[in-house]
């Protein structure tokens, strides 16, 4: 590794150190070459309170370097990236760094229980012009001409594949101008740097392009919003546990269980802004109510029907989701079910969306928060969701919330409405 860091260094003249803060924002401290090698080394001291990491008066805190994610950026290369972890005064990771609470729950999956997760994730954009237009006239799968951005995605997944992320494939979504990308299946930690990583490629190919990805969730009412379904299995001794002859396994169903227990809090998380309540809405694949299924893509929990091995997906998250936390949560969520034996509602192939409220009632089946004040207090309302992130997290968490219903709620008459409102978008739809 020493060699490769010493050839990578003699090629650039920058290392940028990268963190991701609680909202799921990616961060970056430049360092030049002269001053790489001993930072790298020691990591970089940082204000944490001007990016949401902690109160004013403790605020000082330390990012270190995963050397193994140091590479040359594709689209500038005169600087190298690494992805850093956080660490507090004590040398200790901090409780509330994203990336550090995903590596919590995978030692606890692995010394627990001697489980190995992976995932495969799915990530939705928006390319639009400067002035919030669509960028295209496409539709779901479409073919070029109609797909006019087709060469924006192959860019994209140049930079991705000169950074060793690897796309399964990419296709025009739903919406007009909408984008998916869908990775493969792979190590938690790596799938969440991965998306990470490519958010940006996708940004900086819109913008070197006179465009704008955006990742807000619901940018216009009458479109498809933008999700990020995270497909997940879980293995032992290299076997997946999910499968079983002739279906799903137990330990599937306990975990199925789990996250539906807890789907009412990790709601604030997985869907982490006023917007993300637009996009929750019957009839447009974003699940409103907590069931599960099998092929069933209006569940909140989908076991794909067609595969010969088995495995999750589960569609409740939106692309202001941070990615290391929903991971995460996942994880601790289903070891939760599997722990305890939580034994899940009944699943359904039903259309969940056009059920009476009768029927969803008789069969168990509740409804998510529908804003995200509401989503808030289901989170503390989840004593182990809050044990699990911790009281410096969901303290901090809290406040950045609340503050933010607040903001939208006086420019707002109806802050219950499904409408995007032209305040929201303006706030967001370049900036997220």
């Amino acid at each position: 590794m020493e060699q490769n860091i010493s050839k990578i260094l003699s090629e650039v003249d920058y290392v940028q150190f990268q963190f991701t803060n609680i909202l799921g924002q990616l961060k970056a401290v430049e360092v030049p070459k002269r001053l790489a090698e001993k930072y790298l080394e020691e990591g970089l001291g940082i204000d944490g309170s001007s990016i949401g990491f902690l109160l004013t008066e403790q605020s000082d805190m330390r990012i270190k370097p995963d050397l193994s994610t140091l590479q040359i950026i594709p689209w500038d290369t005169r600087a190298a990236r690494v992805i850093c972890d956080i660490y507090d005064l004590n040398e200790r990771p901090l409780e509330c760094d994203p990336r550090s609470i995903l590596k919590r729950a995978i030692n606890s999956a692995k010394i627990d229980f001697n489980f190995d997760f992976k995932v495969r994730p799915e990530l939705e954009w928006y390319v639009m012009s400067p002035d919030g237009e669509p960028a295209d006239i496409g539709e779901y799968m479409d073919a070029p001409p109609h797909d006019s951005e087709y060469e924006l995605r192959r860019e994209i997944v140049d930079y991705m594949m000169e950074l060793g992320t690897f796309p399964k494939m990419l296709h025009h979504e739903v919406g007009p101008g909408q984008m998916e990308i869908e990775f493969e299946m792979t190590e938690p930690l790596l799938a969440a740097d991965m998306v990470q990583t490519t958010k940006q490629i996708i940004k900086m190919v819109a913008w070197n392009n006179g465009l704008v990805a955006s990742f807000m969730p619901k940018p216009y009412t009458t479109e498809a919003g933008n999700g990020l379904h995270v497909h997940h299995m879980l293995f032992k001794n290299n076997e997946n546990i999910f499968s079983a002859k002739g279906g799903v396994s137990q330990t599937l169903k306990y975990f199925v269980g789990g996250l539906l227990k807890h789907a009412p809090g990790l709601t604030a998380i997985f869907n982490p802004t006023i917007n993300s309540y637009k996009r929750i809405v019957p009839d447009h694949e974003a699940p409103v109510y907590i069931s599960w299924g099998i092929a069933n893509r209006t569940a909140l929990v989908r076991v794909p029907g067609y595969e010969k091995t088995a495995r999750i997906e589960y569609r409740g998250a939106d692309t202001t989701a941070n990615i290391y936390l929903l991971t995460a949560l996942l994880l601790v969520s289903g070891l939760d079910g599997i722990r305890n034996k939580i034994e899940p509602i009944e699943g359904t192939s039903l259309n969940v969306d056009r059920l009476t409220n009768e029927k969803r009632e008789e069969m168990g089946i509740r409804k998510t928060p529908s804003t995200l004040k509401a989503a808030i207090e289901a989170l503390n309302a989840d004593k182990f969701l809050c044990d699990f992130l911790g009281p410096a997290f969901i303290e901090i968490y809290n406040k950045i919330k609340r503050n933010e219903w607040e903001a939208y709620t006086k420019h707002v008459k109806n802050p219950e409405s499904i409408e995007v409102s032209e305040w929201e978008f303006n706030e967001m739809f370049e900036r997220i």
